[in-house]
């Protein structure tokens, strides 16, 4: 059997700092890699890049997230918004392609953590979603850069955080309705758990299915989420529940879902309230758009609030400073220096309390005097004093010598 083997060395995956080097150094040390996509070949990587296919991540490391295009537009990124991938790799013929994302590396194996696991499959799926890639593959092998039956596009070194990705997409973290499963009243059974979340999951996907897949791949997602929750012993169960039985509450679940499930009037339709007769793409573009600015506005606050902490401590502003109080990449705080701009200037201009309270005052002291009330005839009578009546107090004023009174004494006529 004849195999395509390329002889012309591709330099570049040889040059320090370019991402064909960074394909290299992140494939297993023997990795798969043949002609076909059954990779049954296993050879030195630095064989494996001579054959058009190729495993690129290690067995229970992820560094690449590649996406399998089964159109033929590769630049889609580009339509929707989305960040550039590392490496385009197309098909010659009918323009299929693998977008090579660079990422962290993420350990998957059976001691690794499964937060940051779920994290990175969540942004794969909203990703996926948005570039009309195949939700279904999931490698290990893929097209092999720079090989002469495929055409190559380099673009960039960088390496994306998880974080970055997802401020790009509208992650499905948990249903789109108020009430999730209930999980406490069916905590005993194995059955029970993985038939409440697997049906709540089928319920948030089933719609975008019959949009734009079919009951296949609807099956699949149900069987690979289904078999991501079979996890019981780390629950603690003594044991997980076998293959046939996920199998068995998959079929169950995927075939009434698809059948009769059509919504609840009580069901939460997202913030946007956006009209179900616009094509789900356009619905996941504008959901997209207002995740991203509300996204951005909670990062642009909590970098003024840690500026403004420093500022009061009396540290400098400082982008490492910055992303420590914030609890954010410091690629992250570079991005929003005109934040930091904006707080550094307000900061100068403004005038303590201390001052407003301390500062001297020009007031002007007026006196109002208020005359005693007149006494009533009872009263000084009470009192002893001589009784007059009103008339002889007038005459008494008048009869007055007008030369003892004060020069400002105002005088009546």
């Amino acid at each position: 059997m004849k195999v395509a083997v390329s002889t012309a060395d591709s330099g570049r995956y040889f040059q320090q700092g370019t991402a064909l080097h960074r394909i290299l150094s992140e494939a297993p040390y023997l990795p798969r890699c043949s002609d076909n996509k059954t990779a049954a070949r296993i050879r030195p990587r630095e064989y494996a890049i001579r054959y058009p296919y190729m495993q690129v991540n290690r067995p229970g490391m992820v560094s690449w997230l590649v996406f399998d295009l089964d159109h033929s537009n590769p630049l889609i990124w580009e339509d929707e918004g989305l960040p550039a991938p590392n490496i385009i790799v197309s098909n010659r013929k009918n323009g299929h392609a693998h977008l090579f994302c660079a990422i962290p590396p993420v350990c998957t194996t059976e001691s690794a953590r499964s937060k940051p696991i779920a994290y990175m499959k969540a942004v794969y799926e909203a990703m996926a979603a948005r570039l009309g890639a195949d939700p279904s593959y999931s490698g290990p092998v893929a097209k092999t850069p720079d090989h002469p039956w495929w055409n190559t596009w380099e673009i960039h070194n960088a390496v994306y955080d998880l974080g970055e990705l997802a401020d790009y997409v509208d992650l499905a973290v948990k249903p789109l309705w108020g009430t999730g499963p209930d999980l406490d009243s069916v905590s005993h059974s194995r059955h029970c758990l993985l038939f409440e979340e697997l049906r709540f999951y089928a319920y948030s996907i089933v719609n975008r299915e019959r949009e734009q897949g079919s009951f296949s791949s609807f099956n699949r997602l149900l069987e690979a989420y289904a078999f991501n929750k079979n996890n019981f012993r780390l629950r603690g169960f003594d044991m997980n529940l076998t293959a046939a039985q996920v199998k068995a509450t998959v079929k169950s679940v995927a075939r009434w879902t698809w059948d009769r499930y059509t919504g609840s009037s009580r069901c939460h339709r997202g913030m946007m309230r956006l009209d179900s007769s616009l094509p789900l793409r356009e619905r996941q573009r504008l959901s997209a758009k207002r995740t991203h600015e509300a996204r951005q506005k909670s990062t642009e606050s909590r970098i003024r609030a840690a500026c403004r902490l420093l500022l009061q401590q009396g540290l400098k502003l400082t982008q490492t400073s910055i992303a420590k109080l914030a609890k954010l990449s410091r690629q992250t705080v570079a991005k929003y220096l005109h934040i930091c701009n904006e707080v550094s200037e307000s900061s100068t201009n403004v005038i303590s309390l201390d001052e407003v309270v301390m500062a001297p005052k020009a007031v002007k002291h007026g006196v109002h005097q208020i005359p005693a009330p007149r006494r009533g005839r009872q009263e000084s009578s009470l009192l002893g004093g001589d009784l007059k009546s009103d008339d002889a107090k007038t005459r008494d004023v008048h009869s007055e010598d007008l030369s003892t009174r004060p020069v400002d004494w105002p005088l009546k006529e």
